[in-house]
């Protein structure tokens, strides 16, 4: 639509005209009263101006309402007025008086300086494409220096704002926040067009174009219709109706409803049996319709679907043969009631399986939980180490192995700080501290308060077996030993390059970020705890606590199994103590009741 010559004052827009701004374009006009403002009032001056004072005579007085003017005399000539009896007419004064006549009118058509063009028909865009609203100038001024203002039903919130030669985006409409592209090649030839990218359904409806030139301005206004050609038909048999079989047709993703038609093969529109649509949550439709086709009727159909705005048609098209219809059999009951047996126990089965399903989840969270209470444990008990840290000194020890309570196949260095499994039995006193059947060695210090570590290089064969912790002085020496916190044995267990934590009744498999060669032994009596670090990375291995050993004595315990030597190290500095603002987090996540199959490997004892 377009709008023409200037309006007064309709809300919210400007004055269309104002005498101060149609002076200044027209210079030549005279300087009227200030009170004439808009066209009508210019018109009304035009009708009631007495041209008699333009040349001095003097105005006849107004017939007051009601009263009778006399009657002209009905006989005689009427005199005409000697030629010195007439006013003087000067060229000047009946210049003046045609000026005044002709003067507004004139000025409205002086500045009337352009008008807006749009399109006289529906711009059809595309979803996700972008679109060009047409908009431009008559005549094809320069509009570098106007205000270009495209909008929808609010003034306020625009589309998009040009102005003072550049593009604004204060109020612009959320939705269309980065969509939109003045396009200012052709600003100087009066092109004002907008393009719109990546076009949505909600784009569909009218714009308003509206130019401004100072207080002049004019608009005009565009319909804009998006489309958008969704999936082919797809076809598929549905069931047995009325002798025949029922076939289906269904198309997704259209923008506006398409139209959905079924033609035979030579083009005869058919009959639709059933038929409905739906839209998405995207707006977009969803149509389907069903035929029913006889057998005796051609087995040859199609299904078009067409955008009417896009003017794109695609197609579908199935034959059915004669083995498919149905037909009179006795054994056609018998097939529906299996088909319905069959149906039954997928159902049933498929109820099985989601109950597993349900199940298993269940226990995954409820391993999950699990997790996470022992991470915040573990966390809760690093934070009171490092504040033991801070209250009690660490005190270095210097374990030194006891030759007496090593078992016989076990190979001590000269120094007691070095062990390692041999291939035959020694010949050793038996004296009660001594292990007879596991190979195990205790170390010499006794230790019953204080905070205390130590230090065990397990080298970097991943095949070798070795346990290492501390043990309650008073455990079992003779016969069969489990090691297990219950029976005084705090210890890590390494087997293949796997390490494990001697927990009960399960142990406890242990995720490292990295293989430790060196790991030191933390017991600290204060906090109830004994802990194991690797030195490589500082890493915190594991954390057992002390209650099952309070009040016992404890000493330094090793188990040594094929292909393992461990060496005592007595480090040259004090260890690195966390500070209280360090965080010391884990480096494993711990796996608890583990089945079967996730226990630690049973270590070898004997005979290899």
């Amino acid at each position: 639509m377009m709008v023409g010559s200037p309006k007064s004052d309709p809300p919210p827009h400007p004055p269309r005209v104002s005498l101060e701004r149609s002076r200044d374009s027209c210079p030549h006009l005279p300087d009227f009263p200030n009170r004439f403002r808009t066209s009508s009032e210019v018109e009304e001056v035009d009708e009631n101006f007495d041209f008699g004072r333009l040349r001095g005579l003097p105005m006849t007085p107004p017939t007051p309402p009601g009263a009778t003017l006399p009657a002209p005399p009905r006989a005689g000539p009427m005199p005409f007025p000697s030629p010195s009896r007439l006013p003087r007419v000067t060229s000047v004064t009946a210049c003046v008086a045609i000026f005044f006549f002709f003067g507004f009118r004139v000025r409205q058509l002086d500045c009337a300086q352009f008008r807006v063009l749009g399109s006289d028909h529906p711009i059809t865009a595309v979803v996700g494409e972008d679109v060009v609203l047409p908009c431009h100038l008559s005549p094809r001024l320069n509009a570098k220096n106007m205000e270009v203002r495209w909008f929808r039903s609010k003034f306020s919130v625009y589309v998009h704002l040009y102005h003072s030669g550049q593009d604004h985006y204060s109020s612009q409409m959320p939705e269309y926040q980065e969509r939109t592209e003045f396009l200012k090649e052709g600003i100087s030839v009066g092109n004002l067009s907008l393009r719109i990218l990546r076009t949505r359904l909600s784009d569909e409806g009218q714009y308003q174009c509206l130019i401004k030139d100072g207080n002049f301005y004019e608009e005009t206004t565009l319909e804009l219709k998006v489309a958008v050609s969704g999936s082919s038909p797809l076809l598929s048999l549905k069931d047995y109706k009325d002798g025949g079989i029922r076939v289906g047709c269904r198309a997704t993703g259209w923008y506006p409803k398409p139209e959905m038609l079924w033609r035979d093969l030579d083009g005869h529109q058919l009959p639709s049996f059933t038929e409905s649509d739906s839209q998405d949550q995207n707006g977009f439709f969803e149509v389907e319709k069903s035929i029913v086709i006889q057998k005796t009727a051609r087995r040859n159909v199609s299904c078009s679907i067409r955008n009417t705005r896009l003017a794109q048609e695609k197609d579908s098209t199935i034959y059915i043969s004669d083995p498919i219809f149905p037909k009179n059999s006795p054994w056609m009951a018998a097939s529906f009631a299996t088909l319905a047996a069959c149906l039954a126990s997928l159902v049933v089965f498929s109820l099985f399986v989601l109950r597993l399903r349900a199940q298993h989840t269940a226990e995954l969270e409820k391993r999950n939980v699990e997790i996470r209470e022992r991470d915040m444990e573990i966390q809760k008990q690093a934070g009171e180490l490092r504040w033991r840290n801070t209250i009690v000194p660490v005190e270095e020890v210097h374990v030194t192995l006891d030759a007496d309570t090593a078992h016989p196949q076990l190979i001590l260095s000269a120094g007691g700080k070095s062990v390692r499994r041999g291939d035959t039995r020694q010949a050793m006193p038996d004296n009660p501290e001594r292990y007879d059947t596991y190979h195990c060695v205790l170390g010499q210090e006794r230790f019953v308060s204080g905070r205390y570590f130590w230090e065990v290089d397990v080298g970097t064969v991943e095949g070798g077996v070795w346990a290492m912790g501390v043990a309650k002085e008073s455990m079992k020496r003779k016969g069969w030993i489990n090691p297990a916190p219950q029976d005084g044995i705090l210890a890590l267990f390494h087997c293949g390059g796997k390490y494990w934590a001697l927990t009960f009744p399960d142990h406890t498999a242990l995720v490292l970020t990295q293989m430790p060669r060196t790991i030191r032994v933390y017991l600290d009596f204060e906090g109830q705890k004994v802990a194991f670090f690797n030195v490589d990375n500082q890493d915190l291995l594991f954390t057992f606590p002390l209650t099952q050993l309070s009040g016992e004595t404890i000493r330094p315990w090793f188990r040594v199994g094929p292909n393992a030597e461990l060496n005592l190290k007595s480090p040259p500095s004090p260890p690195r103590v966390p500070s209280v603002e360090e965080p010391l987090l884990p480096s494993c996540f711990f796996l608890q009741n583990l089945s079967t199959g996730g226990r630690a490997p049973h270590m070898p004892e004997s005979g290899t």
